[in-house]
């Protein structure tokens, strides 16, 4: 398992932000290719949303949380960034917690503890 530090340095600082449909911010990885098989859970405070509320964005392409599986996986190359969307009320303003709870084939679940202001 990868230590949290080093997952948390995935998150892009300051990509934090309110958008129409809730909130987006964006990872980018640093560590090594990966394949992503899974969105579990965001937690933001008390709040959860559940896979089916994720957009992930990679380029020109956009996958539903929900629909990431072994077989419909998306292969995250060193370097890649990509936005995550969370449909929802948008954040109160300030400093929000976030929790990425992931699935990847080759480590299994990774959690990604995010802090950053919202804007």
């Amino acid at each position: 398992m990868f230590p949290p530090f080093l997952l948390a340095k995935l998150y892009v600082k300051g990509s934090l932000k309110n958008t129409e449909t809730g909130f987006q911010f964006s990872i980018k990885n640093i560590i090594d290719a990966a394949t992503l098989i899974g969105i579990s859970l965001i937690s933001v405070g008390e709040k959860n949303y559940e896979a089916s509320a994720v957009t992930l964005t990679f380029g020109d392409k956009s996958i539903n949380g929900a629909d990431l599986t072994r077989t419909n996986s998306i292969q995250v190359r060193m370097g890649m960034p990509f936005t995550v969307a969370v449909a929802g009320e948008p954040l109160a303003a300030g400093i929000q917690k976030i929790s990425l709870t992931a699935m990847t084939g080759e480590i299994g679940k990774i959690k990604i503890d995010i802090t950053d202001t919202a804007a």
